[in-house]
């Protein structure tokens, strides 16, 4: 959507807890913070306690006269009802018009809501969140022209702003931006030209866009316009849904690098603009025989239905008979892979996602609406909790040792001196140092030697390091997977529990014909 939204400002209805002040937050703790303040009861609310917080973004709609509203929603705006027309062949005098559909979500906006009012409750209190080392994802999704491109474009402006206003010089700003084009292009929004951008895992299994510019910025004007030139660059095409639909996914990912904290976790905020899912019904007829055009049209839509898979995995309460970890198909294309910490059910550091989905309140894109809102209600009661990766026992986890550790390592399998591993290490702990590349780790060690150690024995430290890191990444899968069973060993001894104090279930289990009853078939 394009065309300007209504900006009145809407009433502040009473929530279950009020909202953030900026800058008042407690230190992020996966899954479970909780972003309070003591400000007005009266206030909207904000809460991390789960991974996802879901938001409808109904927009406007553009026929005239205006028809009565399809899509609608009652104080406190945590359920949303779509009337559904039915055929008129299918109809009789005593039969409803329309078929109810309810949904729930955090909070659903209706048209006459302003995006800044949306960003004040659920972005906002997203910064200091970042700027402490949080991952956050502002994901937009919806149809094609249902207004994802213009309410990110106002959320992330308003939200640069906060960003650098609350900084105070703690953490070093840069910036990344692609875009994801047909099945498998990957295009630098900052370098055209660049066509070496890679979506990928590193060694600590988090996503990265290898070789991609990342420029670093000063200020929210100078991060506004390189964003802003960012946008300029997407692929777009006009539909018979919107003029300049968005032909690709643009993510824009901002770093936060502490400036204190050489090995901090550096904190992200990533925004993401998907290109809308479409039908053969929004192209005109001219533009259904091109070539180009459909082939867009197949790559968009097969890469949401992975997304799709994503959102199924993640919140299907159905897990495999032998109590293993959901699968979730972040691999299976480069956007789900780019969304990784949106989806994996392991969290290496405190993550949230804002899904804000869009839609349209007109007859004609019901379908589509009932669809989008469909996937975004399934992550507000998503089952499964994120399992955070703490240490082993026995510290044979590199990804959590400290620099002290570290140096020792080095220096028992090494010729280097102490002050020599220091110049090595340069104060790294033990996950910066395993994401180092082969060739800088080398080069590092060979300097610092003073030609004491050659390429054989560099060679040699290097893979001895190597592997100690590949099983560690080991150790953490089967951590992880271990801790999963027991959540879920966990959640069945409660519910055995439930039913044993359940009251009803006594007094049926009591009866004569049930108590005689034999307990295996």
């Amino acid at each position: 959507m394009r065309s300007k939204m209504p900006r009145t400002a809407r009433k502040r209805r009473p929530r279950r807890h009020a909202r953030v002040q900026r800058g008042k937050t407690n230190t992020p703790t996966p899954c479970t913070t909780s972003l309070l303040s003591s400000s007005s009861s009266s206030s909207p609310s904000y809460t991390m306690e789960r991974d996802f917080t879901v938001l409808f973004r109904i927009r406007p709609s553009f026929l005239s006269p205006t028809p009565p509203p399809l899509i609608t929603s009652s104080p406190p705006h945590t359920t949303t009802t779509v009337l559904e027309p039915r055929s008129s062949t299918a109809l009789s005098s005593s039969t409803p018009t329309h078929t109810p559909h309810t949904f729930t979500s955090d909070h659903c906006y209706l048209p006459d809501s302003a995006t800044s009012t949306l960003y004040t409750y659920h972005i906002e209190p997203l910064i200091p969140f970042v700027l402490r080392g949080g991952y956050s994802t502002v994901l937009a999704y919806g149809q094609t022209g249902s207004g994802k491109t213009y309410t990110l474009s106002e959320c992330s402006r308003l939200a640069i702003s906060t960003l650098f206003s609350s900084n105070d010089g703690q953490c070093s700003i840069s910036i990344q931006a692609i875009e994801i084009y047909g099945k498998n292009k990957v295009n630098d929004l900052f370098d055209l030209s660049n066509a070496r951008v890679l979506i990928a895992e590193n060694i600590a299994g988090s996503s990265t866009f290898s070789k991609t510019t990342t420029k670093t910025v000063s200020s929210a004007i100078e991060m506004l316009e390189e964003i802003t030139a960012a946008w300029s660059q997407r692929i777009t095409r006009g539909t018979e849904k919107n003029p300049t639909s968005s032909r690709s996914h643009a993510i824009i990912r901002i770093i936060c690098t502490s400036t204190t904290d050489r090995n901090s976790t550096p904190g992200v905020l990533q925004l993401v603009d998907l290109a809308g899912s479409e039908r053969a019904a929004d192209h005109s007829p001219s533009s259904s025989k091109d070539p180009t055009r459909m082939s867009e049209t197949v790559a968009i839509n097969t890469s949401l239905m992975t997304l799709k898979n994503c959102i199924r995995a993640r919140t299907s309460p159905a897990t495999a008979a032998n109590g293993s970890v959901p699968h979730i198909p972040f691999r299976s294309s480069k956007l789900t892979l780019a969304l990784k910490e949106a989806f994996d059910l392991y969290s290496r550091q405190p993550t949230h996602t804002v899904l804000i989905a869009t839609a349209s309140p007109d007859a004609v894109d019901v379908a589509a609406s009932l669809n989008t809102l469909r996937y975004a209600d399934a992550l507000v009661t998503s089952p499964h909790e994120r399992i955070e990766l703490k240490p082993d026992p026995q510290g044979r986890n590199v990804f959590f040792w400290s620099n002290e550790r570290l140096a020792a390592w080095l220096a028992k399998y090494s010729p280097l001196g102490e002050e020599q591993v220091q110049v090595v290490l340069d104060g790294m702990d033990g996950s910066r140092f395993a994401k180092i590349p082969e060739g800088e780790l080398c080069q590092r060690m060979g300097e610092a030697s003073d030609g004491k150690m050659g390429e054989k024995e560099v060679k040699e430290v290097y893979l001895k390091w190597w592997k100690l890191v590949i099983a560690s990444r080991t150790l953490s899968q089967k951590a992880l997977e271990s801790e999963w069973k027991e959540r879920q060993r966990e959640k069945v001894r409660r519910e055995e529990q439930e039913v044993a104090e359940n009251e009803d279930v006594k007094r049926l289990l009591r009866l004569p014909a049930i108590a005689s009853a034999p307990t295996t078939a």
